[in-house]
């Protein structure tokens, strides 16, 4: 038997549709202070849309791209390997016989022998330039950690070269992780001259590699970095910290940190920040 045809009064309609399809307001735009997305497509643009500063993979992005980002009112730093390199990167090849030793725990990366003038005049003539001319605000510069695995002079002249060379693109750069350097930096009174800031991985937080999975930073290393992070706070650097995945607990505790000492945060779902 065919059921009779209901009629709802058009408040009670609204009412049922809002119920099918609820309401689900976009993230404000530029709400949130700071992300780091290395790993995004650029497919998911979207995933930048809470962010006022973002760090991106500046090879994925062209220019036109960039500029689309900062006209949200967005800053837009990019990625630069300064001491490693990638297997997947074009010119791998071309510096592979002046690589060190394997990554640990990143089996696609090598650490490379940064007093090669050979790969400063590349970063800085090459790579820097082609990223500066997209537009970017900013260079975000990783795996200064060579000069802890390698504590020689060459190594951290060759690193101070390409900073030195990348200032003539006149971009705030922050250094990721390099503790180890950034704290000689400190210590010798070059720093701000070098760099305008710091990010920090894995302080509140850490990966278990071998489970694959994010755990609580150890009280030892927590302290270490949380003494180097107010070092460089005192010293006139910004101060950031990536941290991945943490429980609802603790990421409280890490903003509240982070808003009592003037650092800013990023609490990352995975490890490959997409």
């Amino acid at each position: 038997m065919r059921k009779p045809l209901r009629f709802f009064p058009l408040p009670l309609l609204l009412l049922c549709l809002i119920c099918l399809h609820p309401f689900r307001p976009e993230p404000a735009a530029n709400s949130k202070p700071y992300g780091v997305f290395i790993g995004l497509e650029t497919a998911d643009l979207k995933r930048l849309r809470p962010y006022r500063t973002v760090v991106i993979e500046p090879s994925s992005f062209s220019a036109e791209q960039v500029k689309a980002l900062q006209a949200e009112g967005k800053n837009v730093y990019g990625y630069l390997n300064l001491g490693s390199i990638e297997n997947y990167r074009p010119y791998y090849e071309r510096f592979a016989t002046i690589t060190l030793a394997p990554y640990e725990n990143w089996p696609e990366e090598r650490w490379v022998d940064v007093s090669s003038p050979v790969w400063q005049t590349f970063v800085v003539n090459e790579l820097g330039a082609a990223y500066a001319a997209l537009g970017l605000d900013g260079f975000f510069l990783d795996n200064c950690e060579v000069y802890a695995l390698y504590p020689r002079e060459d190594i951290f002249n060759g690193l101070t070269t390409m900073l030195r060379g990348l200032n003539r693109y006149q971009k705030p750069c922050i250094i990721n992780g390099g503790d180890v350097f950034v704290s000689a930096c400190i210590e010798n009174g070059t720093a701000r001259t070098l760099f305008d800031g710091v990010n920090q991985e894995s302080v509140f937080t850490k990966i278990d590699f071998a489970k694959n999975r994010y755990v609580a930073q150890d009280t030892e290393t927590r302290t270490y970095y949380l003494d180097y992070l107010t070092r460089a706070k005192e010293a006139g650097l910004k101060v950031y910290l990536l941290e991945y995945r943490p429980t609802a607990k603790l990421a409280a505790e890490i903003q509240d940190y982070c808003e009592k000492n003037g650092f800013v945060a990023y609490l990352a779902n995975e490890k490959e920040l997409r």
